[in-house]
């Protein structure tokens, strides 16, 4: 399964790459809305992991265009936010996220909707 998983703090970027490759998915990064937003409409993913605080172009703006203009417009989309308000806001439900999970992630609970994303393949 090709996942991107759009995030800024590089840290983060690969403590999360590391252990979702362990369990078996092909990890892309993107540090940037802009990056991401590329990728999106070059290459096909099966599942975006998409931090919703970024600079410049932010998550939400990442999910609308992926929705509306890219190759992945049915992707199985994870929001990421360390501010739970925000996986609550107006554009979070637009997206329709598989999940939305609050910062620091719970290694088990991205691992379980990434394969439910898998599952509904």
């Amino acid at each position: 399964m090709q996942v991107l998983y759009v995030e800024d703090d590089q840290a983060s970027q690969q403590l999360i790459k590391k252990g979702l490759e362990k369990e078996g998915f092909e990890i892309f990064l993107a540090d940037s809305g802009l990056a991401a937003i590329e990728m999106l409409k070059k290459y096909r993913f099966d599942a975006l992991i998409l931090d919703i605080m970024l600079p410049g172009i932010d998550g939400f703006q990442v999910g609308r265009s992926t929705r509306k203009e890219s190759k992945n417009k049915d992707i199985a989309i994870i929001l990421l936010s360390a501010h739970p308000y925000a996986l609550r806001e107006y554009d979070a439900k637009w997206l329709k996220p598989i999940a939305s999970l609050t910062k620091p992630v719970r290694f088990e609970k991205l691992i379980k909707a990434l394969n439910s994303a898998k599952d509904s393949k």
